[in-house]
């Protein structure tokens, strides 16, 4: 329902309505069971330019023609009656103008930012003046979508699983979490992003779930230009310009030289102390670089403002179905638990 409003501007309860034609649409996209869709997403990662030779589309024709079609309309709609929307549309209208600006680096930033967030590279920061077409601007608005369905919820319930077995930091977190409500006055008010970005303990609890839990487990990068490598042990060889490279994300955060005792959850790697221990280019949740997340600010922010309203009314706990330690499904293609996440919430009142 986030993805829908926030990328889409379009109005989805998809508890109320749980069949709605958007809610279906991404099951189907994200549905890796299906054998077809677990070749084709192979096939883009390691022989793209072979997939694009075949003329083979990600998405099902059906697919392919609501998500065309919703954004195009939406386009078409704002662009008539002069409707204005801060959201993904409005910035990819501003894009197909090429009118769209970054903002400067002398312009106020709204808030501290969580230790996780993609610091974005100078390729971004020029001025764009090219005009993209209406397939160009779907494709930013479905990978945004694509990218951001699942993601949000596995890391969340991954919070939440860790929470649970380490009762000594959700109460942590929670004492924190309380005290922001406190100061937020006795009117009920909802907590404010410059707010939430504040809370540190939080921060550190979801930057070490994105270190012990990265949803994207491997980068795929295209070199663009030959490199020698070199360890100084006796390892060399060279990365041809043009070749595919693939980076373990979860390889890097699981190395013990650089995080010690890496299995175990320890929001205190990220505390103020610690985190300048962290080395550069092994801590890449969101990946580094010109092609890093597009999204990772409204990740952050999503995840944080779900735990704060979470854990403000309810203690989470292990249950009979909890599986501890939680292990990881063996496939190819799905991130997914072996017998999902399973946890029982009690709540504070009583």
């Amino acid at each position: 329902d986030v993805i829908g409003t926030a990328a889409f501007g379009i109005k989805v309860d998809s508890f109320r309505d749980p069949q709605n034609e958007f809610i279906s649409m991404a099951r189907s996209i994200t549905n890796q069971e299906n054998m077809w869709k677990a070749v084709k997403l192979l096939g883009f990662t390691f022989f793209p330019k072979l997939m694009s030779r075949l003329n083979i589309d990600f998405l099902s024709k059906e697919e392919d023609r609501f998500f065309r079609g919703t954004i195009t309309e939406t386009m078409r709609v704002r662009d008539e009656q002069q409707i204005f929307r801060p959201d993904m549309i409005e910035l990819l209208m501003q894009a197909k103008k090429g009118s769209l600006k970054h903002q400067q680096a002398d312009e106020p930033q709204v808030a501290a930012e969580g230790f996780a967030t993609v610091e974005e590279s100078q390729i971004g920061r020029r001025a764009h003046d090219r005009r993209w077409t209406d397939s160009e601007l779907v494709a930013q608005a479905f990978i945004f979508f694509f990218a951001g369905y699942e993601t949000i919820s596995w890391t969340i319930s991954f919070a939440l699983y860790e929470l649970a077995i380490a009762e000594d930091i959700q109460q942590k977190l929670f004492l924190e979490l309380r005290e922001a409500e406190s100061s937020l006055g006795d009117g009920g008010e909802d907590i404010s992003y410059e707010k939430l970005q504040s809370l540190r303990y939080l921060d550190m609890v979801v930057s070490e779930t994105l270190r012990k839990w990265p949803i994207g487990t491997l980068l795929n990068r295209e070199c663009v230009r030959d490199y020698e490598y070199d360890d100084g042990n006796g390892t060399k060889f060279t990365i041809e310009k043009g070749m595919a490279v693939f980076i373990s994300v979860i390889g890097m955060h699981f190395d013990p030289k650089y995080y010690t005792d890496p299995e175990r959850f320890d929001p205190e790697r990220f505390s103020e102390e610690n985190r300048k221990n962290i080395q550069p280019g092994t801590y890449i949740p969101f990946g580094v670089g010109p092609r890093n997340c597009i999204g990772s600010r409204f990740a952050l922010m999503e995840v944080k403002a779900v735990l704060y309203y979470l854990l403000k009314q309810f203690r989470v706990v292990p249950c009979a179905r909890t599986q501890i330690p939680l292990q990881l499904k063996k496939s190819a293609t799905q991130f997914a638990t072996e017998h999902g996440v399973w946890l029982e919430f009690q709540s504070r009142a009583s």
